[in-house]
């Protein structure tokens, strides 16, 4: 593996890191809503369905298509 792959990989375990942490604070009633109150309020609107569709489709063609 190259630098840049390694750097990217610990770049999105970092990330993955930090959303499990605040899912768990949220749990926790330390934190923020959780990921399924966020989503479930970004669904509720036109707008907010509009974004969730164009971040799956974002999503998909950046780590599936390939």
């Amino acid at each position: 593996m190259t630098n840049g792959v390694l750097l990217s990989a610990a770049g999105f375990l970092g990330l993955l890191v930090v959303g499990a942490a605040i899912e768990v604070c949220a749990r926790l009633g330390l934190g923020p809503a959780t990921a399924g109150r966020a989503l479930g309020a970004a669904m509720r609107t036109t707008p907010g369905r509009a974004v969730v569709l164009l971040t799956w489709l974002w999503l998909g063609v950046h780590f599936l298509a390939r």
